[in-house]
């Protein structure tokens, strides 16, 4: 699969900012840069919740996580890091992402780990087997934390997939792998547990799901040529990008079975990474040169919701 990346149930009642999204009511988006670490060359939004945006930076002194507040940011690089990546954090501030002591290239780690947003400490993440590579990619607000492991591998994700998907339940293992899959990546958990990724059957095609209740779902963009589901909100609002097989790459929600295609206008491929419980999405547009973080905040026709 060739994305142009560079970077390889309910709460309705509680959270009153919850809205769906529907594709057929008119909803867009206003998009607003998302910022950028000082001195960075480019920063690279991964995920969201109502008060921080987490991702990684690539600056003169290498690549390396990130946690923003407002205007703020903080390098959340573990300890013993020469690359590092967060992919998520929780409303409680808990971020998960993963990290190489070496260095490794864009979005591959050795481990995974928890940053602390608080107190800035960490904690490696790592499968329970013999030379495999790990990284974590979600965790929600009850510490349960889904990812990705590489057996017999340097690095992890390998091409963008990992080979097993796992939950982590407060140090309790578990692969959770789609049936009969090649490769299985758990991008995303939310406070009811469901679970969303993207497995494949064959080389080089993805397709999304979403898991719950001991079920699989897939949920691919009607007519895409690929779909990554990696993000998912407490709603159960799913955020991710699809790619068309010869038009490139766009964003989209997915919720109670109607999808949102998400472009930044005048952009040639935008890319969903995050949502959180206001259904705002973050990600990276691209115009025909570099690339631009954003995030984008839901409208509906009339005014904001």
């Amino acid at each position: 699969m060739q994305c142009k990346r560079k970077y390889s149930v309910v709460f309705a009642a509680a959270l009153l900012c919850l809205t769906p999204l529907d594709a057929q009511s008119g909803w867009h988006y206003d998009f607003s840069p998302a910022g950028n670490f000082p001195g960075a060359y480019y920063s690279v939004p991964l995920g969201v919740s109502l008060d921080h945006i987490v991702g990684y930076y690539v600056a003169p002194s290498g690549v390396s996580a990130y946690v923003q507040t407002g205007d703020s940011f903080v390098d959340a690089a573990p300890p013993g890091a020469v690359t590092s990546y967060l992919y998520a954090i929780n409303s409680r501030g808990m971020a998960v992402g993963g990290y190489c002591p070496y260095g490794c290239t864009t979005e591959a780690g050795l481990s995974g780990y928890l940053y602390d947003s608080a107190t800035g400490k960490t904690e490696p993440i790592n499968f329970p087997m013999k030379d495999v590579a790990t990284t974590a990619y979600g965790i929600n607000d009850s510490g349960v934390i889904v990812g990705g492991y590489c057996p017999m591998s340097l690095v992890c994700p390998q091409t963008s997939f990992t080979n097993h998907g796992f939950i982590d339940d407060h140090g309790v293992f578990t692969t959770l792998d789609f049936p009969n899959a090649l490769t299985t990546s758990l991008w995303g958990i939310n406070n009811a547990g469901a679970i969303v990724g993207y497995y494949q059957l064959t080389a080089s095609i993805a397709h999304a799901f979403v898991y719950q209740n001991g079920t699989f779902t897939t949920i691919d963009f009607p007519r895409s040529f690929a779909t990554l589901a990696l993000s998912i909100n407490n709603l159960g609002a799913v955020a991710g990008l699809i790619q068309h097989l010869n038009t490139g790459e766009d964003g989209f929600v997915y919720y109670d079975g109607h999808y949102t295609q998400i472009d930044k206008p005048n952009a040639t491929a935008t890319v969903v990474t995050g949502i959180n419980d206001r259904n705002e999405v973050i990600g990276l547009w691209y115009p025909i040169l570099n690339e631009y973080a954003f995030k984008a905040i839901p409208v509906a026709p009339g005014g904001v919701p």
